[in-house]
């Protein structure tokens, strides 16, 4: 019973951020309904295969680590070029291809570990927390909602993290625990009488769907440009899911050098279950060690559980559809804590790992381009060509090829002039 609670308090924290890239994706396209509803279910489905898979580990595949697999968002706007430029049958051929090849290659692409020093690790946590933050902090606003600039954006999202540090500061033991799952059940019940939940969408959603397989439309195969866009996206989403591994590790007191491999092949297995049922390619979400930090609670097997719950829902529309009764932002106080938390874990990391004048250089460029991009008026990027543009102005894919690029070309100085 103890894992269905944590693994719930795991799908509700990352839940929004994981259906975001199938519903943005079926408003941008213009998409039917029953196809929207498929992308959906879609990506549940992969998220929670891909989370078990992850978790539990069936040979080479898997992490075994107490992470959890879903949906990228950063993979919106290169299907979405496909889509409007081929079809969506390319996107998602393009998509199916590059979890497969990601699969094949983990073997090759876990070696990208050995450059991953504790102080790369620490400058891409704060990288990723930075940008994460930002998002958060959109969806907390209640951007693109008939709530934004009303005051309950901004009630909710400072009650709740109020609440839940109040939670973490007055209890002991299990209910500390699982305080953000509480947190999140308050505030579902103070969104009723508010008038924000919309229980009419329960009522309509049936209770049993089938996943459609492969709903882009059949396989297609997609321009060169396209292709490799995904590709360059699917080795981001590689280095990210590495980084968020061995960070994982360092809160647990773990050597994840053999756990490396796992994670990769767990994140290509995952992406394309995930493409075949109309979801979008997964990675090892962040918010794993920002909520793993702030309950104190890693059991890869309540991290399994949450995989087994979206499992459930991606058949059982009508309890995704409870998890769905209120607006994003009501969650958005809970998202900003916890993505802040990922900051914390890498500023600890360097503060033990920073040395000399180097590390603080490499530091300060990675962070300075990182949230430089995350924070840019979009119209500074519109010189550039549309296929780097989706690459350069991603804060995250920015920050994290800055400091891997400065931490191999950048020499390490003499002995001698290092600070200690």
């Amino acid at each position: 019973m103890e894992a269905l609670i944590f693994g719930f308090q795991h799908v509700l924290v990352v839940f929004p951020a994981m259906i975001a890239a199938p519903i943005v994706i079926g408003q941008l396209l213009d998409l039917e309904l029953s196809i929207r509803n498929a992308l959906i279910a879609g990506a549940m489905l992969g998220s929670g295969i891909g989370t078990i898979v992850s978790a539990v580990g069936f040979g080479r595949v898997g992490s075994r680590l107490p992470i959890v697999m879903a949906s990228l968002t950063i993979y919106i706007a290169p299907v979405v070029e496909i889509a409007r430029a081929t079809s969506l049958a390319a996107a998602g051929t393009a998509m199916l291809f590059g979890g497969v090849l990601l699969f094949l290659l983990s073997p090759l692409i876990s070696k990208l570990a050995a450059i991953f020093s504790p102080m790369v690790i620490g400058t891409l946590l704060v990288v990723q927390s930075v940008t994460l933050i930002k998002i958060a902090i959109s969806v907390a606003a209640g951007v693109n909602t008939s709530y934004a600039g009303t005051s309950l954006p901004l009630i909710f999202g400072l009650g709740s993290i109020i609440l839940i540090v109040a939670l973490n500061v007055v209890t002991r033991g299990f209910t500390k625990a699982i305080s953000i799952f509480i947190a999140l059940i308050i505030l579902y019940l103070v969104s009723v009488p508010v008038g924000v939940a919309n229980f009419e969408s329960v009522g309509q959603a049936p209770w049993i769907r089938l996943p459609q397989f492969f709903p882009f439309g059949g396989f297609a195969w997609p321009d060169p440009a396209g292709l490799a866009i995904i590709l360059v996206y699917h080795l981001s989403a590689a280095i990210y899911t590495i980084s968020v591994t061995i960070g994982l590790g360092k809160i647990l007191n773990m050597n994840t050098s053999d756990r490396i491999r796992g994670a990769v092949a767990a994140t290509g297995v995952g992406s394309a279950v995930a493409v075949l049922f109309g979801g979008v390619p997964l990675i090892a979400h962040n918010q794993s060690v920002g909520l793993i930090t702030l309950t104190g609670v890693g059991s890869r097997f309540a991290v399994a559980a949450a995989g087994l719950i979206l499992v459930i829902m991606a058949f059982v529309p009508k309890f995704g559809a409870l998890v769905l009764i209120v607006p994003p932002f009501v969650l958005g106080g809970t998202l900003v804590l916890t993505f802040a938390m990922i900051a914390t874990v890498g500023i600890r990391i360097l503060a033990e790992a920073t040395r000399d004048q180097r590390d603080i250089l490499l530091i300060a460029t990675s962070l300075a381009l990182s949230i430089g991009v995350s924070f840019a008026p979009a119209a500074m990027f519109m010189g550039i060509h549309p296929s780097l543009r989706l690459l350069s102005s991603d804060g995250i894919f920015v920050g994290t090829s800055a400091v891997l690029l400065l931490h191999v070309l950048l020499p390490a100085p003499p002995k001698a002039n290092q600070v200690h």
